[in-house]
């Protein structure tokens, strides 16, 4: 039996037993029940405190931060920026890149339709100097058969209109 039981005890027994005056016995069994309980209770508030404490350090040593782990996290930091910033760099270079190149397409897109339109008056041009050139080339068989036939009346003698006129 441990001594807070037998003090437990010992005190419960002479609540009971007391049917005389209360004597300096009585006093002695009450103050060493009250201190008996006094230490139970100081024994399990020492040992919730030494738990809590020791939670306390285990929970202080998961936080707790080194020097170099610092330097890893900041490094990591570091590095995650410069990725962000490369990103950001590239992705306006990419940007205006293609804002010129849109540039670029909408200039050659009005360079071929101009082209387009030039070629088609062109060709059109060439349709009607086609068409001048086939008509100059009939007046001028035209004019070169009735020379022929002129030259050859004037050769033959001089019968017809053309040799009359001629005298």
């Amino acid at each position: 039996m441990s001594e807070e039981e037998y003090g437990k005890q010992t005190a419960s027994v002479a609540k009971q037993a007391r049917s005389g005056p209360y004597t300096t016995k009585d006093f002695q069994l009450d103050v060493l029940g009250q201190l008996a309980e006094m230490q139970a209770l100081t024994k399990t508030l020492q040992e919730s405190l030494t738990t809590e404490m020791r939670k306390n350090q285990e929970q202080r040593k998961l936080l707790r931060f080194d020097g170099r782990t610092l330097v890893a996290v900041g490094a990591i930091a570091l590095s995650l920026t410069g990725y962000m910033l490369q990103d950001a760099r590239n992705s306006s270079r990419r940007d205006s890149e293609i804002e010129t190149t849109k540039a670029r397409v909408t200039a050659l897109e009005g360079i071929a339709a101009t082209n387009t339109e030039g070629r088609i008056r062109t060709e059109v041009e060439l349709g009607q100097l086609r068409d001048g050139q086939a008509e100059i080339k009939a007046l001028i068989e035209a004019h070169d058969l009735s020379t022929r036939r002129t030259q050859q009346r004037a050769m033959t003698g001089g019968t017809g209109a053309a040799a009359n006129r001629g005298r």
